[in-house]
């Protein structure tokens, strides 16, 4: 039969090629390295460069909210609490005198030191007599200190609801268009000129009217900024409910409604300050002579 042999040779191929992957493995092969990744240096940084250039930058990083400030800066002006905050006290220049005192103060230190590491009597007592006389000559003549206010710059405003405010323009301004950007300049001047101002409480500005100035800066202009921004960019010029107006139309229609009521407090506080004057044109006019 002459078919065996070779049919016996053609098996043994096909059981050499059935082995062979296993035997060369290169998981079970020392000589061969295996990896999900680079296996060398130079293919490691490429690889590592490649992962950074794909990956995505993040989306608050210093450098972006460091560019938003400066664009709400310049879009808004000075955020409201530094515009409104209480200047610091201005300290007075010493005086040439202030300044002579303290170095013969220095001097006199200077001598009696001296007359210690001397041990010599005369130098120590006349250093000592000169850096007393010194100081109390530097006490007398020491700057005056400024007087401190009673009450802060912005009385009417408490540091926190401004802070809310600025914080609330400043993520608003990339997206603002141009009338709700006006529209918050000038209710943002309404509170500057009220901002100095310490109005009692009486007939025309009540604790209300306060409170609601207050309420706006902290939570209703924020809220409706904040609204604003939640609808997407693309859709805020669209009708999205039936009836109602866009999201574009309205964040002006409350931008509008709040700037009304914020006036109209401002009228509040100036027909309050004027009350006194006119209390006052009411006494000097009942000591008319008749």
């Amino acid at each position: 039969m002459p078919l065996q042999p070779r049919a016996f040779v053609i098996s043994l191929h096909l059981f050499a090629f059935t082995l062979a992957p296993l035997m060369n493995s290169p998981e079970d092969d020392s000589r061969f390295v295996a990896g999900d990744g680079p296996v060398n240096r130079r293919t490691a940084l490429l690889h590592e460069r490649q992962t950074r250039a794909t990956e995505e930058p993040p989306e608050h990083s210093p450098l972006a909210e460091r560019l938003q400030r400066v664009h709400a800066r310049s879009q808004l002006g000075t955020p409201l609490a530094e515009s409104l905050a209480a200047p610091a006290p201005a300290q007075a220049a010493p005086s040439a005198l202030h300044i002579a005192t303290s170095v013969v103060t220095a001097g006199g230190g200077v001598v009696a030191l001296l007359g210690v590491i001397q041990a010599a009597m005369l130098p120590l007592a006349a250093g000592a007599g000169i850096a007393v006389l010194g100081a109390l000559g530097w006490w007398r003549t020491r700057p005056a200190q400024p007087a401190r206010s009673a009450t802060p710059a912005a009385a009417l405003f408490d540091t926190e609801a401004l802070q809310a405010f600025d914080r609330a323009l400043e993520a608003a301004a990339p997206e603002l268009g141009e009338q709700a950007t006006q529209r918050l300049l000038e209710t943002k001047e309404a509170f500057q000129r009220m901002g100095h101002e310490r109005p009692t409480h009486d007939e025309h500005f009540t604790v209300e009217d306060r409170l609601f100035l207050r309420e706006c800066l902290r939570r209703y202009l924020p809220d409706t900024l904040q609204a604003y921004l939640r609808v997407p960019a693309a859709q805020r010029r669209q009708v999205l409910h039936e009836g109602q107006p866009s999201a574009h139309d309205a964040l002006l229609q409350q931008l509008a409604l709040l700037h009304g009521e914020i006036l109209a407090r401002e009228k509040k506080i100036g027909r309050s300050a004027a009350e006194e004057l006119a209390r006052q044109q009411r006494f000097l006019e009942s000591k008319k002579s008749r």
